[in-house]
């Protein structure tokens, strides 16, 4: 399958988050691995200036710009600009795309026009609409079919979904459950917003950078997240200089912990439940996400573990609490288990075991996890009595990791759900 975006500035140029849409484009397409692209254009100068830039987060993709005169994009100057291709994906550069929209088209064998029934208004305003829905501008679309000509791209495209020659591919209809989210995200497009619009455009891509299931603290941090990444995102700053930052803030509590300056290591910790969450907002927002990215989920678990490992190390040292170790071992091996039943759930839904229904979100609410924990271990240093906050944190998550077993348990063999989250 060839690939041709089709760009003009200044639409494919308008920045939203830090981005430029025909860039945040470019970036999706690598994710997508996509290698090469086509780029048609009546203002191939203005696309190439602007692409001459060094980016990482698209170094893998090559490009050609091929010019076309200005007006409607008619069919037969797409046949000459891309040459014989059995399957073409043809895509607006001046959209954001998101990339389960990209993926699906990407991995398409046969013909189909992306529409959509219930567009996210008013951005799809400017949009051509067909009796099935509002055209999108991307499609799959058989060489042939294209070389045919017949009058404008869109005009074409029209006629074909309007008269059943080209199957409509609906976004409404496509699975709304993002895993790596933890929650329900309808697929993502905006059609290139005018100024006025521009800032609603940019808090959508923003509020679909935010994970759902969030426990307590978590609810306070999101906001403060997007916050900062809001301003962030309009800088050179990457997710892998974030991720570090927090590393260096998440060790030096360890530190503090294990010294018994328990009051110093808790608000670091505090702030690592914030700086923990900007690495991975950044990378969506910006569409810089890599395979080492996944990475910084186990320098999490990492520094989790030197936590419970320095305050047991310091409990018992200190005298406050003999059987640190005890409770330590009994947090280890209660999260083992939660872990687990996790991953069963995973492997037979495809989604996390927050997100059966409605009870086991509340249950994600106030689980034991990390932030949770540090939450505890902050009261128990405000009443004074910290060594019994590290026994409130295992038995906590002890209590957790029964409840999910039980939840697990329900949901694979006594009562089995369907993908809706329904009982079958």
């Amino acid at each position: 399958m060839k690939v041709v975006v089709l760009a003009d500035a200044p639409a494919a140029l308008i920045e939203l988050c830090g981005v430029s849409l025909l860039e945040r484009l470019l970036r999706t397409l690598q994710r997508a691995a996509v290698r090469e692209v086509v780029i048609l254009s009546s203002t191939p100068e203005t696309l190439e200036k602007e692409l001459a830039k060094p980016s990482p987060p698209r170094s893998e993709i090559a490009f050609t710009i091929c010019g076309w005169k200005t007006g409607p994009l008619r069919n037969e100057e797409i046949s000459a600009a891309v040459g014989g291709s059995d399957l073409l994906l043809i895509l607006p550069g001046d959209t954001v795309w998101d990339d389960r929209l990209v993926r699906l088209l990407v991995s398409r064998h046969e013909p189909a026009v992306l529409i959509d029934s219930a567009p996210p208004q008013p951005f799809a305003a400017r949009m051509p609409r067909t009796t099935q829905g509002w055209l999108t501008g991307a499609a799959v679309l058989h060489h042939d079919w294209i070389s045919a000509g017949g009058g404008s791209f869109y005009e074409v495209m029209c006629r074909g979904v309007d008269e059943g020659r080209l199957t409509p591919l609906d976004i409404a209809a496509q699975p709304s459950y993002s895993l790596a989210l933890r929650r329900e995200l309808r697929p993502l497009w905006i059609p290139a917003p005018d100024r006025a619009q521009r800032k609603q455009a940019e808090r959508l891509i923003l509020d679909a950078a935010q994970k759902g299931s969030l426990d307590l603290p978590a609810w306070v941090h999101g906001p403060i997240e997007t916050f900062l990444v809001s301003h962030l995102c309009r800088t050179s700053i990457t997710p892998k200089q974030l991720t570090a930052l927090c590393n260096v803030a998440a060790w030096a509590a360890a530190i503090l912990f294990a010294t018994g300056q328990l009051a110093w290591g808790t608000a670091l910790a505090l702030a690592v439940g914030v700086l923990d969450g900007l690495d991975g907002k950044q990378a969506r927002v910006k569409v810089e996400t890599s395979e080492a990215g996944k990475l910084e989920h186990w320098l999490d678990t990492f520094y989790e573990l030197a936590w419970a490992f320095a305050l047991a190390y310091h409990f018992h040292a200190s005298g406050q609490l003999p059987g640190a170790y005890y409770y330590l071992l009994l947090l280890l091996a209660s999260e083992g288990v939660d872990g687990l039943a996790k991953v069963s759930i995973i492997r037979r839904y495809g989604r996390l075991i927050d997100e059966l229904g409605p009870l086991d979100r509340i249950i994600r609410f106030v689980a034991g996890r990390r932030n949770i924990y540090i939450w505890i271990l902050a009261a128990g240093l405000l009443l004074g009595a910290p060594a019994k906050a590290f026994v409130v944190m295992a038995c906590w998550e002890a209590i957790s990791a029964g409840v999910h077993v039980f939840r697990a348990v329900w949901a694979l063999w006594i009562r089995p759900l369907d993908f809706s989250g329904r009982p079958a």
